[in-house]
């Protein structure tokens, strides 16, 4: 019992250092709403500024002297990532904040590796060096002052927060930014007061952490795996929250470091289990979302850019002959080293083009893809050298193994996306690396695997082939036609992808994920296939990764090379194949690197620091990437004008004299006691309602009332009570995407179109059979009069045309209902006759609709029924001429100018 506590009190020092990270992860997130996981690296600075400044290295002071110049230094750099990085990006996306923090990492940790280079150094301590006897050990007292520090620095912290005008001022911030300037406050010196504070933090515990770990351009940096975990468990917000669950973590991990010594633990050739605590910590994180509904809190953000385009690949199969053919002439002349860093440049391409499937078509960052091809590299060695099996066996083996952890890592994150996805797939590739490469069961120890030479039905296809190319040495240029095929190949596969429909509706989920499942697309069906394509192109590149070296080891695959490869793919152009080829090379040991190496003698951590600083200038400056810019050069978009219609021709509201008896057609929508309720407020009220085949049914009422809340009920995309019938088919408890499959499409306020998709292809994606041609979209948005807007961008098209593309895509699918959320918003007074003229037609063929519409004359000039929300409770309910002569109605919504609209005065009464 004794050592079980023991452990626990020595868990108290990296609880600290954890808890100080997470601290800093929290300012920051508070401050500018960034996923920070740059704190880390920031502690490594301070640490190494500091033994710089005591040991010679740059001067030799005295601890008074170096301490405050080196957090001088720390909150400098903070000042500096602010600044250059942080503040330019502050109306970008969170995952491009999250992602520009990677560069900052990436940067520093290069920079600290060229400086330094990789040896741990002995930092002296600050904090006293003797101890007490407690439980029959030492104990040191700095264990015991590093964590009562960092207690008192988190009730500080509280307490600033919670009493003070800043810290009022940042909570206000943080939950609406717009507000908050309209209250004259000034988020962007706010982001930088946090900034700072985070930044000094991280300093003042990389300097003190000479207690508990060592300084070196890795450890540091990577705590910010726990310190993310203890974070999320305080939902990024709550100090208290992170420091406590930074303690409980770092006991946990001591407790398991306690029991790795005991007997019974599980071992690995002979020693404990590798990377227990890795594995926990990425448990820890995958179970926090879930219990949490899988969603990092968000703020109120000013305003978001979304990921780049991610144009139609043209011309597949003429570029990728064109590329076979200098690929193959250049693998036979080139020498044998620029061979080698040729086809160095072909696997990492491959690499790259996992992350343009994952990322540039699906917007989810995945760190864990360098980590899949490791895992296929080590089922190639373990098949071949403890089963015997032959290569092109165990490379199909490889593949599948890595398209297994694939899917195991998407179905674990499938309810997680954007920056979750980033978090949970960062500790799972630490995990993997250290519970899975480091274990010599099924991973290589410390001292790799070896793999055997590629030979495929009598052929040698590896390095050491016959053919050597001019020059007559290894590697030999067939291995290198093995991977300049499976490159292109690729290249074709995933081009076909983006223009196929699986490939639409990638980036339909992409661009927003809550109108494509009212597209009848399953968001989590889409990203599984999605991880599992990225997974099937990551394993091919481990396998062809291992044949190329001979051997697999862990230090190949560690988490620092994924995140520079993510820099890389976004350096080129992360939703474009010729950015993965660029990506591939400039990766590691590719052509780039090694003719800077060859000529200039510059190593790779020199690009390890191009790579970060790269990823930042392309966010800040070229988020589309080298191949991005390069492509829009040469692809100029076409301008596309509506067409002038003479006012004359409109087609208009024609006034009902009668109206068809509806009375004997059956129920397409039957909706009885819905009720919304949102914390206290009930939205909706035991609200009955029924629409007819055929029929036209208009939904009015002021602001608030609950009519889109009414939609989304009916829709799936809020929690009701009640029963919705469509047809004689039961919606109660199916997702919004199964509801829109059995014939509920929709629009919205906002139209909520994919701004990724061309106008036509918004439409073809959201048809529920993959029937549906371009020609049927063109005939669809005829309707509407927007044919003329079949090849343009969205978001080249005005509010009101917005409008009606968003009912052309609702249309498309030939609903049995279509709910209409103010479709006429944002019309003139002649395109919204127009409009009106183009539903009644539709109803009058057997169009089933829900009409909610502010304008009053063309709800009551074309809807056949009427129905009055107040409140989310039904106060009225009849035809048009029964409604507005309604006394409750009059009253309640329109006054006075209701009778001028009963009498015919004004078609166009708002309310």
């Amino acid at each position: 019992m004794d050592q079980i506590l023991l452990f626990i009190v020595l868990g108290l020092g990296s609880g600290a250092l954890i808890a100080g990270i997470a601290l800093g992860v929290v300012l920051t997130y508070r401050g500018s709403g960034i996923i920070n996981l740059s704190v880390g690296a920031m502690a490594m600075l301070g640490g190494y500024a500091y033994w710089a400044l005591t040991t010679g290295k740059i001067a030799t002071l005295p601890s008074g002297a170096a301490l405050p110049l080196a957090l001088l230094f720390v909150v400098a750099c903070g000042a500096l990532v602010e600044f250059a990085v942080f503040r330019p990006l502050r109306n970008s996306s969170p995952l491009s904040k999250m992602v520009s923090s990677l560069g900052v990492l990436l940067i520093a940790q290069s920079a600290m590796l060229l400086a330094f280079g990789t040896t741990p150094q002995p930092e002296p301590s600050v904090l006293p060096t003797t101890g007490f006897t407690m439980f029959g050990s030492v104990i040191g007292w700095d264990i015991i002052i590093l964590a009562a520090g960092v207690l008192v620095i988190t009730a500080a912290l509280w307490a600033v927060y919670k009493w003070t005008r800043f810290g009022l001022a940042t909570r206000a911030a943080s939950e609406n930014e717009a507000a908050a300037m309209l209250g004259g406050l000034n988020p962007v010196r706010i982001s930088l007061a946090n900034t700072l504070l985070s930044s000094l933090l991280a300093g003042v515990l990389g300097i003190l952490a000479a207690a508990i770990t060592q300084l070196d351009p890795r450890t540091l940096p990577l705590q910010i795996i726990p310190a993310l975990a203890a974070a999320l468990i305080a939902s990024f917000t709550s100090f208290w929250g992170a420091t406590i669950a930074a303690f409980v973590l770092s006991i946990l991990y001591s407790l398991i470091n306690y029991m790795s010594a005991q007997t019974w633990f599980p071992q690995s050739g002979g020693v404990a289990l590798p990377g227990t605590i890795d594995l926990l910590t990425f448990l820890i994180i995958i179970g926090v979302l879930f219990w949490r509904g899988a969603r990092i809190p968000g703020r109120g953000d000013l305003v978001e850019r979304r990921l780049p385009e991610a144009p139609r690949p043209q011309h597949l199969w003429r570029t990728a002959l064109i590329c076979a053919v200098i690929g193959v002439v250049l693998l036979i002349v080139f020498p044998y080293d620029f061979r080698q860093a040729l086809i160095n440049t072909l696997i990492g391409a491959i690499m790259a083009l996992s992350l343009v499937v994952i990322t540039g078509y699906v917007g989810q960052i995945s760190v864990i893809q360098l980590s899949l091809a490791g895992a296929a590299g080590f089922a190639v060695s373990h098949m071949a050298v403890n089963f015997g099996i032959p290569t092109l066996v165990g490379a199909l083996i490889g593949i599948a193994v890595a398209m297994i952890i694939g899917v195991i890592t998407a179905a674990s994150a499938v309810r997680v996306r954007g920056v979750s996805l980033a978090v949970v797939t960062l500790a799972g590739a630490v995990a993997i690396e250290n519970f899975g490469f480091t274990n010599t069961t099924w991973g290589g120890g410390t001292t790799g695997s070896p793999v055997a030479e590629p030979n495929f039905f009598g052929f040698d296809l590896g390095a050491n082939a016959g053919f050597r190319g001019i020059d007559g040495n290894v590697p030999s240029p067939v291995f290198g036609f093995l991977c300049l095929a499976c490159c292109i190949l690729l290249c074709v596969g995933v081009g076909f992808l983006r223009r196929g429909k699986l490939g639409q509706q990638m980036l339909a989920i992409r661009s927003n994920e809550r109108a494509a499942s009212a597209a009848a697309i399953n968001p989590r069906t889409v990203k599984l296939y999605a991880f599992t394509i990225a997974a099937f192109i990551a394993g091919v590149a481990g396998v062809l990764y291992a044949f190329d070296f001979g051997s697999v080891s862990q230090d190949r695959y560690d988490p620092f090379v994924a995140l520079s490869l993510i820099a890389f793919a976004y350096a080129g152009g992360i939703t474009l194949i010729s950015g993965a080829v660029f990506a591939g090379l400039i990766s590691a040991q590719a052509l780039f690197p090694y003719a800077l190496q060859d000529w200039f003698g510059l190593s790779g951590n020199w690009f390890l620091l191009f790579g970060g600083v790269v990823l930042i200038i392309t966010l800040l400056q070229n988020p589309t990437g080298v191949a991005g810019d390069f492509y829009r050069r040469l692809h100029k978009k076409p301008q596309f004008h509506a067409p002038d219609v003479a006012a004359a021709t409109r087609e208009r509201i024609t006034p009902r004299t009668e109206r068809p008896d509806l009375s004997g057609k059956p129920d397409v929508l039957a909706v009885d006691g819905l009720s919304v309720r949102f914390g206290g407020v009930h939205a909706l009220s035991d609200v009955r309602l029924n629409v007819k085949e055929g029929e036209l049914v208009g939904l009015i009422g002021p602001n608030g009332a609950g009519k889109t809340t009414l939609i989304d009920a009916i829709s799936g995309f809020v929690n009701s009570t009640g029963t919705v019938w469509l047809g004689d088919r039961d919606l109660r408890g199916l997702p919004a995407y199964e509801r829109a499959r059995g014939g509920l499409t929709r629009t919205w306020q906002s139209t909520e179109l994919f701004d990724d998709l061309s106008v036509s292809e918004n439409l073809t994606v959201a048809a529920r059979e993959s029937g549906v041609t371009e020609e049927d979209a063109k005939k669809t948005l005829a309707l509407v009069g927007m044919d003329w807007a079949a090849e343009a961008e969205p978001s080249a098209l005005s509010s009101g045309q917005r409008k009606l593309v968003g009912v052309s895509r609702a249309l498309v699918a030939k609903p049995k209902l279509l709910c209409l959320d103010e479709p006429a918003a944002g019309l003139d007074t002649g395109e919204s006759e127009e409009l009106g003229a183009t539903l009644r037609r539709l109803a009058d063929q057997g169009q089933s609709m829900l009409l909610i519409e502010h304008d009053m004359g063309l709800v009551l000039g074309i809807c056949d029924r009427v129905v009055v929300l107040e409140f989310g409770k039904v106060i009225a309910e009849g035809t048009p001429e029964d409604v507005r002569r309604d006394p409750k109605v009059i009253a309640a919504y329109l006054g006075d100018g209701m009778e001028s609209a009963a009498t015919g005065d004004s078609a166009a009464e708002t309310v």
